[in-house]
This record gives C-alpha cells, sequence and structure tokens, in this order.
C-alpha cells in the first residue's frame, strides 16, 4: 500500500472515530454574543443569545451510515424545565450533520437564497460537513481535516452560510443577511465543543458590508441515555420518513448544477410544509414501494415548490 492510500486510510479512520464519538444524549448549550461593531453607526447588540437561561436544551445524537466513508448525526431536540420534566411537545428533528470523507462537491452560498457548486476532487482527504435545515434543506457545508496533532480530534473551517435561525426566531433579527462563519469543533470524548466566530453581513444588490462580529459556543455534554426516552419515543416512527427524505434531497443536490431557493408569496416557510408531509407518514411503513414512491413524489413537490427553476 502506498504512503498516500495510507494517509487516506488515516484521515477516513480518524474522522469516523471523531464523528461517532458525538452520538449520544447530551445537555447542550447554546450561547452567542456580538462583540464587535463593524459597520460605522451600528450599535452592538448587547443581548446575549442564552437558550438555557430558563429551561434545559437536551439532544439525541444517532448516526445514520450512508456508506463506508459517508456518515450523518441526526438531533432531536427537546426542552425540559430546570426541574428536569420534559416539555411536552417541544421534541424536533433539529439539524443533520451529513459528513463524507473525499466528497466529490459541496455547495458553497455566493449570495442569500443562491447556492453553487464547488469541485472538491482537486483538494482530497477533506471531510465535508453539510448541516441542514429542519427539512433536510442546506443551511452550509465546508470541507476540511480532521486534525491529527491535537490531545483530542479538531476540525475547523471557514465558510458563508444564511443568518442562523436562532436570530431570525429568537432574537427577532431583519437587519443582516448572511453570516461568514468559522467553526471549530473539538470532540472530548464524553462531551464536544463548537466554536464559532462569526461576522454578520449586510449582502443586498451585490455588496456586502460587515455589520458586526459576535462569538459563540455549542457545549455538549452527555448525559445517560435514558434521558432522552423523550426524544428516541419521537424519532422512532419518524426514521422512515427521513430515510426517504434524505434520498430525495441526495437526488436534487447531486452537484449538477447551482440550486436556487425562493419564499413563494403568502407561504409559510418551507420546512412547515415539509411537516405537514412528514405527519402523514408517521409510523407507516415505507419499505412499501407503492407508499415509498408517493412519499417521495410529495417531498420533492415541496422542494420544487421552494426552488427557482
Amino acid at each position: 500500500m502506498s504512503l498516500g492510500a495510507d494517509a487516506a486510510d488515516d484521515g477516513l479512520a480518524r474522522g469516523l472515530a471523531a464523528i461517532r464519538s458525538m452520538t449520544g444524549c447530551y445537555l447542550v448549550d447554546y450561547s452567542y454574543v456580538e462583540v464587535e461593531s463593524l459597520k460605522p453607526g451600528y450599535t452592538r447588540d448587547p443581548r446575549v443569545y442564552d437558550v438555557n437561561r430558563d429551561k434545559s436544551a437536551k439532544e439525541w445524537i444517532t448516526a445514520d451510515v450512508v456508506s463506508p466513508s459517508r456518515i450523518r448525526l441526526q438531533r432531536v431536540l427537546f426542552l425540559t424545565d430546570l426541574a428536569g420534566a420534559v416539555r411536552a411537545g417541544t421534541e424536533i428533528r433539529h439539524q443533520t450533520e451529513d459528513w463524507e470523507y473525499d466528497a466529490p462537491f459541496l455547495y458553497e452560498l455566493v449570495a442569500p437564497r443562491t447556492w453553487r457548486v464547488r469541485d472538491l476532487k482537486p483538494t482530497p482527504g477533506l471531510w465535508t460537513r453539510r448541516v441542514t435545515n429542519l427539512d433536510d434543506g442546506l443551511r452550509y457545508q465546508c470541507a476540511a481535516r480532521w486534525s491529527d496533532g491535537t490531545a483530542y480530534p479538531e476540525w475547523s473551517c471557514s465558510s458563508y452560510a444564511p443568518v442562523p435561525g436562532r436570530e431570525t426566531r429568537d432574537m427577532k433579527r431583519s437587519d443582516y443577511d448572511t453570516l461568514e462563519r468559522t467553526t471549530r469543533i473539538i470532540a472530548y470524548g464524553q462531551s464536544f465543543l463548537e466554536r464559532q466566530d462569526n461576522v454578520k453581513i449586510i449582502h443586498r444588490d451585490g455588496a456586502k458590508v460587515p455589520l458586526a462580529r459576535e462569538v459563540g459556543k455549542n457545549w455538549s455534554v452527555r448525559l445517560p441515555d435514558a434521558e432522552c426516552d423523550a426524544a428516541r419515543a419521537f424519532a422512532g416512527p419518524r426514521q422512515a420518513f427521513w430515510s426517504v427524505s434524505r434520498e430525495v434531497w441526495d437526488g436534487v443536490l447531486n452537484g449538477a448544477g447551482p440550486f436556487v431557493e425562493k419564499a413563494p408569496a403568502g407561504q409559510p416557510p418551507r420546512f412547515v410544509k415539509m411537516y405537514e408531509v412528514e405527519e402523514d407518514y408517521v409510523g407507516r411503513d415505507l419499505s412499501d414501494p407503492a407508499l415509498r414512491r408517493q412519499a417521495r413524489e410529495r417531498i420533492l413537490k415541496v422542494i420544487e415548490a421552494y426552488r427557482e427553476p
């Protein structure tokens, strides 16, 4: 075996081990704050985004092995009160992290709602991380190596991304459009840390204007699996549909050309429509070819309704 092949095998094994170590039940701390104004006349937002201020956020993270070089971490998030009681109805399929070693391409954001394909074949040995929306659609992608010279596995990468949902949903922000995102993940085994150092960008009329710099962290601390029973109960009857959803999106995001999203007038966000489809298939046997085909067609119809032709 050549030295190049040995290095590739090491890179694959190192990444798989790090990614698999992030499965399980976790208490999750999301915390973000602006630290610097970058636009003249803009006053830094002093608020701290702290998801656990009056509750606890927990996640059940499972691994779906798609291929020997591709693994998806599916997160199911739910909330409890400070006494530990589950807040009924808060269970949601949160983001998915789709990791692939030596992926041939990725989709990079170049403008709001506009993604183009970047060829990765000239840069082998990278782990591509695709973070998806609540409906498996694109949030952001980035490709880098898992380190081999640090005490714990690390993955660091910078990419352009849409505005995070926490900003529009919880902080009620609409004064910027995109994010220059730098992510550093450290996998400790019993916990993992995702640090972010980001620049908020006003991207309008083809121009980019930096607004503010924010720093934050997603700190996940392992809990006994039993503390995520609510998430497992929620995920069980939905897993088959999520698998079909991934397959449909794989067919759409096939690297053949750009992907441009749209927001149809008078319609809710795309994930709301996808949830409606999902609810029709909860607990149903999607190994039945006819039912699976029907589900695929309905998922694709939603995607196309929110996509520029």
